[in-house]
């Protein structure tokens, strides 16, 4: 009865190479010459062998790793985002790997810690910001590419998102057009987005020569976004409602 191939050392057998030659060849198929490579391809047909590339990445000095966190693994956004960089990261041949930070900052410490011994290519991270320790991202930035979504760490950071200040006046420039001019609902001080849009709403409002008038609202730290909408808007309302007939969420 046949051996069944379960390890790359079972491979290398099989075909007759050296673990280090096999090795190569997973690692980047031209560095070897084109009849190993022909005799390897035609063995993983016969054999029908798949080696762990989670494995064979980890060998590697840097590997097709792309480390990717966010603050909050069921969250339409977050979930339609990782999404997308799972797809266009597997058509470029790397492989996308998520981890969540659930809000917390020790949590987004030890995702950075786990990509770190992965041997990362690079790292996509929506941070928590004020809650995240600048220091341990700022080492990891140091030594990979890294990009920041969602909401930059700082004013230095590689981002990719939302210009706050131009959404936020194309918003405040629409409904003064169309309806009364609206109060701004913050959202949860999680992340800069926070002050930010905040920020962005009353320059947007000043610039058209508007009265900005911000609802007051809990001091949350929550990413349960849809549970504090809702908690405040109830309290709010049943406090007498908004201040206007036009509202402006923050997220």
């Amino acid at each position: 009865m046949a051996k069944t191939i379960r390890t790359m050392e079972d491979f290398s057998d099989f075909v007759g190479l050296s673990r280090t030659t096999v090795s190569k060849y997973f690692n980047d198929p031209n560095s070897v010459r084109k009849n190993t490579r022909s005799a390897i391809e035609a063995a993983l047909k016969k054999s029908d062998f798949r080696p762990s590339m989670f494995a064979v990445n980890l060998n590697r000095r840097r590997s097709n790793i792309l480390g990717v966190i966010i603050p909050n693994s069921t969250d339409p956004f977050y979930m339609a985002l990782t999404r997308r960089i799972e797809l266009i990261a597997n058509e470029a041949g790397f492989l996308a790997f998520v981890l969540s930070s659930d809000g917390r900052a020790e949590m987004e410490d030890q995702a950075i810690q786990t990509f770190r011994s992965m041997n990362i290519a690079g790292a996509i991270i929506a941070p928590l910001g004020v809650r995240s320790h600048h220091r341990i991202l700022a080492e990891l930035g140091a030594s990979i590419p890294l990009i920041y979504v969602d909401s930059p760490l700082d004013e230095t950071s590689s981002f990719v998102g939302t210009d706050n200040r131009q959404s936020f006046r194309l918003i405040v420039d629409y409904l003064c057009r169309s309806g009364e001019p609206p109060c701004y609902f913050a959202m949860p001080l999680v992340n800069n987005n926070a002050s930010a849009r905040q920020e962005a709403y009353v320059e947007a409002m000043q610039q058209f020569k508007m009265t900005p008038r911000i609802v007051p609202v809990e001091d949350a730290r929550s990413w349960d976004f849809e549970k504090f909408g809702f908690d405040e808007a109830t309290r709010i309302l049943k406090a007498g409602g908004f201040p206007t007939r036009t509202v402006l969420c923050a997220n």
